[in-house]
């Protein structure tokens, strides 16, 4: 859920105006656009309502203020101890060595099984009434346990370790599957042994677009899939996304796969975006722009043959470079993960 907008709640909005020109909204946007804070967009001439949906939208980026702030690596409400202090100290595990994944703990008083990672994303919402919806939408409850143990970290940054796990445990977790599921996209991992790859499937394209009358026309599924690598720098470096299926033209998206978004860039990427935040993201600006089916590709398989990882890097070397301030380096260099 993204922080309750306050006035000096930080906001970093996308330089190019993605609004309609000759609209009152991108008249708006180009004049609030260089505020840093909501207090200052709202100077500037922006509604609150224009900085609810450029989130929503991916325009914007937000920050939360020192009081909201909470820690990068705390991706879900944790489980309130009631013991007392000397009796916490006296059940804390040992701290994993430098370099290695945390080992996952149940709780000594309750016991809890560990969830299974499933081979296959789930294919139906789960009702609004079921225990995992209740559980995604309340505060107070932990994350159920998810078993990490076959990932191999060995050799990454004990920075990334820490984050990639905490993403990982929220996206594997029953209450995380819940989440996907109502907000319209599935991550499902490309290696069990690697928490770097994912294959992201963006679903629910917004059925009054552009996009989703094309995907009608061409008798595909109402759905975008993409591929998402975690740099060894992640968070403080962006994911690298690119489009595997359908080919896309137009928009935000370039002839090999790759996508001009500026969050993906060193610039205008925030390490407090969680992966599901920028799934949702993504999903906002091929909803709303001005993306249209280029080809159909080969549908059993759901690839299009020159959609590669090598030629959507050379893509997005070009769109950092665009991007003032973009560091190109990033997104031309070939991960190893």
């Amino acid at each position: 859920m993204p922080p309750k907008l306050t006035d000096d709640t930080a906001l970093t909005f996308l330089e190019h105006n993605p609004k309609r020109a000759g609209t009152k909204a991108h008249e708006r946007y180009q004049r609030y656009k260089a505020a840093k804070t909501v207090a200052e967009a709202i100077r500037l001439g922006a509604l609150r309502s224009d900085i609810t949906n450029d989130i929503k939208a991916g325009f914007c980026t937000s920050q939360p203020n020192d009081a909201q702030k909470r820690p990068l690596d705390s991706l879900g409400p944790q489980p309130k101890v009631k013991a007392a202090r000397h009796e916490e100290s006296s059940h804390r595990p040992p701290e994993p060595p430098a370099g290695q994944p945390e080992q996952i703990l149940s709780k000594p008083a309750e016991p809890q099984p560990a969830q299974p990672v499933p081979s296959e994303p789930p294919t139906r919402a789960v009702p609004a009434g079921s225990s995992s919806a209740s559980a995604s939408s309340s505060d107070n409850r932990p994350l159920q346990q998810v078993d990490l143990s076959f990932a191999d970290m060995s050799g990454k940054p004990i920075r990334f370790v820490k984050r990639t796990m905490g993403e990982a445990k929220r996206l594997l977790s029953p209450e995380g599957l819940a989440e996907a599921e109502k907000s319209g996209y599935r991550f499902c991992l490309k290696d069990k042994e690697n928490l770097a790859r994912w294959s992201v499937q963006l679903r629910d394209i917004n059925p009054d677009g552009k996009l989703a009358a094309d995907l009608k026309k061409h008798n595909l599924d109402a759905s975008i899939d993409l591929e998402l690598i975690l740099p060894d720098g992640f968070p403080m470096e962006p994911p690298f996304v690119r489009v595997v299926y359908p080919q896309l033209k137009g928009g935000f998206v370039f002839e090999r796969g790759g996508i001009c978004f500026e969050p993906l860039t060193q610039k205008g990427w925030a390490p407090s975006m969680t992966l599901p935040n920028l799934a949702v993201a993504i999903k906002g600006i091929l909803d709303y722009g001005d993306v249209r089916i280029g080809g159909v590709g080969d549908r059993a398989t759901r690839t299009v043959a020159h959609y590669t990882e090598e030629g959507a890097r050379k893509d997005h070397t070009a769109i950092s470079a665009a991007h003032r301030g973009g560091d190109s380096n990033t997104y031309g260099k070939h991960y190893t993960s």
